[in-house]
């Protein structure tokens, strides 16, 4: 009997424990280095290239390009180094540094609809353009304050950003033009991409004038996080990033290109009878390929990071041993541009699921949709307050069911060091 009742007492205390956040898993300061990477498509994933047989099907495809809009690349990496003061009901305060890089190639979906099902209901004209093409690149410091409540939890960080340089080049297409009552076929290729940079990168040689040249384009926006333990089992929480001082950039490098080209079946025809008094097509000479050039702009190109807006919950019955979480929220990519089709609305949330085990060894498996990408990640995280490691790995696109079939690949490795 004795033993039952020992053994009763050792069970119930070994599952309180695990209910209860060990003591040494919450660090007071941290050295913490964050890589996330991401490469993405919404054409073909993995699980349709590793088969026995591969098939595509191209009315399928055709079909699915249409409904996601076109087709599209993406490419991410936010790769960020911190030192971070975190005191439970008290201060906290860091400062990051790190780099956004985002890369998007759009394609419209016409010309996956002229191989999947020909040119049934394109009538006399074929134009095959980019849409949503664009690179950003921004180097960053973030500077955070806050305090931790009984209850409450508010962390305000204010970043200046730099940015590096943004590619737009959203007027590019080829068109394919037939006139049956002429007999003329014509086509153009119209090639328009504006290199916006913060400092003269044709030469490098002067490291230190790049430098400086970019710190004149720096801009400021304003982040605020606010956790509340609204009951003992749920935590809610508001999130915001605020554009506030826009970044510019003072050069520009631009490519403009239109080779028009005509052909005239008549005239072919009868430059193949011997009659070469005729000629069978009509073209402009190309350009000759120049070398990157930039030049200053007289009034600086304005940019801003994505605005963000957002709120969160987190359910936690079962203290940390079991939690679940969601997030909801709206960001606007290029917030303010003067040109509008530059602009883009879209909505963020994400579900959770979060196994942890004395706060020690942590499992996490989440779906989510932030910055127009679709992400299925499973996480892994060891943490024994000096010292924490978490890796994670996801399929991800910008098509939702794309993104369950390897389409794109991410991860994301974070080390922290404290006490």
């Amino acid at each position: 009997m004795k033993k039952l009742v020992l053994s009763i007492i050792l069970s119930v205390s070994l599952l309180g424990s695990v209910f209860a956040e060990n003591i040494f898993a919450h660090r007071f300061f941290e050295v913490r280095v964050d890589v996330p990477i991401a490469v993405s498509n919404n054409l073909m994933g993995l699980t349709d290239i590793f088969q026995k047989e591969v098939t595509i099907n191209l009315p399928e495809l055709a079909d699915s390009v249409k409904l996601d809009g076109g087709a599209r690349i993406r490419a991410e990496a936010y790769p960020t180094l911190g030192i971070n003061l975190d005191i439970p009901r008290g201060l906290i305060l860091g400062v990051n540094i790190g780099a956004d890089a985002d890369v998007s190639l759009g394609l419209s979906d016409d010309i996956f609809q002229f191989i999947g099902h020909g040119n049934a209901g394109m009538g006399q004209k074929f134009k095959q353009k980019t849409t949503n093409t664009y690179v950003d690149l921004f180097a960053h410091v973030d500077v955070t304050g806050g305090w931790n409540g009984k209850k409450n939890r508010l962390a305000v960080t204010g970043s200046a950003f730099f940015p590096l340089a943004h590619l737009d080049a959203g007027d590019t297409y080829v068109a394919l033009y037939n006139n049956d009552e002429e007999g003329e076929f014509k086509a153009e290729a119209n090639v328009d991409a504006k290199l916006y940079a913060s400092a003269d990168y044709s030469n490098m040689d002067d490291i230190q004038k790049l430098i400086d040249q970019s710190k004149k384009g720096m801009g400021f926006d304003l982040s605020a996080d606010y956790q509340r333990d609204l009951f003992r089992f749920l935590t809610v929480g508001a999130t915001a990033r605020i554009p506030i001082v826009p970044g510019r950039l003072g050069m520009v490098s631009k490519v403009h290109y239109n080779y028009p080209f005509t052909l005239n079946i008549d005239d072919l025809l009868n430059e193949k009878d011997g009659d070469s008094g005729n000629n069978s097509g009509n073209t402009s000479e190309p350009e000759e390929d120049k070398e990157l050039e930039f030049t200053s702009l007289s009034t600086p190109y304005e940019i801003h990071r994505p605005l963000k807006l957002g709120v969160s919950a987190n359910f936690h019955p079962f203290g940390t041993l079991l939690s679940t979480s969601g997030y909801l929220g709206i960001g606007v990519r290029h917030p303010f541009a003067k040109d509008v089709n530059e602009t883009s609305f879209y909505l963020d949330y994400s579900v959770a699921g979060k196994l942890s085990l004395w706060n020690i060894l942590n499992f996490e498996m989440s779906h989510s949709y932030t910055d127009q990408m679709f992400k299925n990640e499973f996480a892994i995280g060891l943490n024994i307050r000096l010292v924490e490691v978490d890796a994670g790995v996801s399929f991800q696109s910008t098509s939702f069911a794309k993104s369950f079939t390897g389409a794109g690949i991410g991860a994301y490795v974070t080390a922290c060091v404290g006490f």
